[in-house]
């Protein structure tokens, strides 16, 4: 198959997104609910929106990114041995990443909220006594296994699903109905952060849309890239009609408002405006930016470039290692009385830089680099 660039520079794309969005958390007041604590100077409303609207299509995006890949891999067999590899290969990042890497996420967030103790002591607490919310961030992982497993008995079909997937305005349409319904349905009973609750059904669909991306990409691509700007019109039109709905919610009742973003209004008896259209628009929000990410990579990034093989090596290494590090920037940067715009700047720069070092480091250590879901770089083939 021919290899296709444009999925990779977007799979990087969105997952370089993390960082600022992450790092953005820091510097606002309702961020001390996620954390614990926050930056000593704090941002306005912009950066407030810059979050929601990254927040509103960034994790669909990776899932939809993840199922397309999904239908690569499983071009050379969808049998027990992919899907031991692929366990294996979510797997060992994960148990590490929570066990001895998140950890140092964690003692930044008892040093800010003055519970740490000694860092020998932290971590075997931490090790010995595991709990839901030391897996953090790497809760992408738990569910992009969990859908690999529900999605199996679809990938032993790969080669029948073609002609059964219908044209993509069609498949389009039929993706933001089925997750317009999924979250009118369960949103509404449960609040959802960190892929749980209704988010768990609606990234699914992300996922298994993906996939059936995959088994018909070089036309669903060839149509994005010629509909992109329309595409990406009707996405920020959405996002606007989303973002005003809420509004609406907030200034009515702070509360219902938080509710009608979060899911769970029913078991707090509350009545937040909208609900259905609110709903139904989040999820016509998220598949519209991301097809038309999907249109605007294939019109603009489909040709290759040296750098693009050793960042494919990077982004999933780059995954693992960002969020710990944002978290001890953000406990650094919160010591320091500068301007918010500065310290935001500097602990994206600096997440980048150790991150890329770090990758760099266990690369040169050999099998360690598989501890944190990295590759091994390719052999170069011998001369004729």
């Amino acid at each position: 198959m021919t290899r296709r660039h444009e999925l990779d520079w977007l799979r990087i794309i969105l997952f370089a997104l993390l960082v600022p969005h992450h790092a953005a958390v820091g510097f606002v007041d309702w961020g001390a609910g996620i954390y614990q604590f926050v930056n000593d100077r704090l941002a306005g409303d912009g950066m407030t929106l810059f979050i929601y609207w990254s927040h509103s299509w960034r994790l669909p995006s990776l899932f939809m990114i993840a199922g397309i890949g999904t239908w690569f891999l499983t071009s050379r067999g969808a049998g027990p041995g992919f899907i031991g590899r692929r366990f294996l290969r979510l797997a060992v990042p994960l148990i590490f990443g929570t066990l001895f890497i998140n950890v140092f996420g964690g003692y930044a967030i008892a040093l800010m909220t003055e519970e740490a103790v000694a860092f020998p002591a932290f971590w075997w607490n931490w090790a010995t006594r595991p709990e839901p919310q030391q897996v953090q961030h790497l809760w992408f992982l738990v569910n992009l296994t969990l859908y690999t497993m529900l999605c199996w008995p679809v990938f032993l079909f790969r080669g029948r699903l073609g002609p059964w997937v219908p044209q993509p305005v069609s498949l389009l349409g039929i993706l933001v109905l089925l997750s317009a319904l999924a979250v009118v349905v369960l949103k509404p009973h449960a609040a959802a952060l960190a892929g749980d609750n209704y988010q768990f059904a609606l990234y699914f669909l992300f996922f298994s849309g993906g996939y059936l991306i995959g088994t018909d990409h070089v036309r669903f691509l060839d149509w994005a890239r010629r509909r992109a700007w329309w595409l990406l019109t009707g996405a920020v039109l959405l996002f606007v009609c989303k973002a005003a709905l809420l509004t609406i919610a907030l200034l009515e009742d702070t509360a219902a408002g938080q509710a009608l973003a979060a899911g769970g209004w029913l078991p707090a008896g509350l009545s937040p405006p909208n609900t259905a259209a609110f709903s139904v628009i989040e999820a016509a929000t998220a598949w519209c930016w991301c097809v038309a990410a999907l249109g605007l990579a294939a019109r603009y990034l489909s040709r290759p470039n040296p750098l693009l093989r050793e960042l494919n090596r990077a982004v999933f290494p780059f995954y693992v290692l960002h969020f710990p590090l944002t978290l001890v920037g953000l406990a650094v940067a919160a010591q320091f009385p500068a301007p918010w715009w500065f310290e935001f700047a500097l602990l994206v720069a600096f997440v980048y830089s150790a991150i890329w070092i770090l990758w760099r480091l266990a690369d040169r250590l050999g099998p360690v680099i598989f501890l944190i879901g990295g590759r091994r770089p390719e052999r170069a083939p011998p001369p004729a």
